[in-house]
């Protein structure tokens, strides 16, 4: 079985990315994918992690665990959303970069489906926007100071995550995208992690899209797909980006980004590091990168 897990990061559309999955439920078990309600696992999985830790799960710990996620036997992809797995939005920091815990949070993972392949999904987004939403998870209780721990923030380095998830679970093949570009590729997210093809029909593949456009946009996009159906991915997103660029909702797509010491020109070099990583992580042996 192959098994597919989102691992974050928070603020990364992640559940909403599981909604759209359990949207199609239905059709995708007529290709063998299951998509059990993060319900089912949240609670046991984290359980097991602890208890085998450094070592591979029995083959009878592996049956527990997926008699409690499915309903059937057969099943040839499993898919998961998971994205406090590597820790909470609080330690994220923690060790003064990003997600340093995935250094064994993610092999205890992957030893928890010891004898199936595993693919990590991992969403990224800019910094000078991911900071703001994940320190607003931490509650009142946690001081920006206190979650940063004196972390540089011009060092931060979406591509050293990726590479010591790489280093940890080298057997392990990672899936990436970009937030900023899941309006235009929301769609080929949901079939990479659900491993279908274009032909298979899905629905919620709009569903990003329609938050940052007008609602009159959205209404001619729909009619224009139905009367003239894309022949392919790459002529999808062309009309997709069309529509946007004429129907984009400005408000919708404004950050206000208020948080002590910050400025103008912090958040204009966090944007362009971001920038350049990005094209980094696209070049990065064994990564594949879900571009627009």
């Amino acid at each position: 079985m192959i098994i597919s897990i989102h691992i974050g990061a928070h603020s990364t559309n992640g559940a909403q990315l599981m909604r759209g999955l359990l949207k199609n439920k239905a059709v995708l078990a007529e290709h063998g994918v299951a998509v059990p309600n993060p319900a089912r696992y949240r609670d046991v999985l984290p359980d097991v992690m602890r208890r085998v830790k450094s070592d591979r799960a029995t083959p009878e710990t592996q049956e527990m665990l997926l008699d409690q996620m499915l309903d059937t036997d057969e099943c040839a992809r499993l898919v998961l959303s998971y994205e406090d797995v590597i820790c909470l939005p609080v330690f994220i920091f923690e060790k003064g970069g990003l997600y340093q815990k995935a250094n064994f949070k993610l092999p205890w993972l992957r030893n928890v489906f010891a004898d199936h392949d595993v693919e990590f999904f991992l969403g990224l987004r800019n910094p000078a926007t991911f900071i703001p939403e994940a320190f607003a998870q931490c509650g009142p209780q946690v001081t920006f100071e206190s979650f940063l721990n004196d972390t540089d923030l011009e060092t931060l380095r979406w591509s050293d995550l990726i590479a010591l998830i790489r280093e940890s679970c080298p057997d392990a093949a990672i899936t990436c995208f970009a937030y900023e570009d899941t309006p235009l590729t929301w769609a080929q997210i949901m079939r990479d992690m659900a491993g279908i093809g274009p032909m298979v029909p899905i629905s919620g593949g709009l569903d990003i899209l329609a938050t940052i456009m007008k609602r009159e946009g959205m209404k001619r996009l729909r009619t224009y797909l139905n009367t003239h159906r894309p022949q392919n991915e790459v002529q999808r997103r062309r009309i997709l980006s069309a529509f946007l660029d004429k129907y984009v909702d400005e408000e919708a797509i404004e950050a206000e980004i208020d948080l002590p010491g910050w400025d103008e020109a912090l958040i204009e070099r966090l944007t362009e590091l971001y920038e350049d990583d990005l094209e980094r992580i696209e070049a990065m042996d064994g990564v594949h990168f879900i571009a627009p």
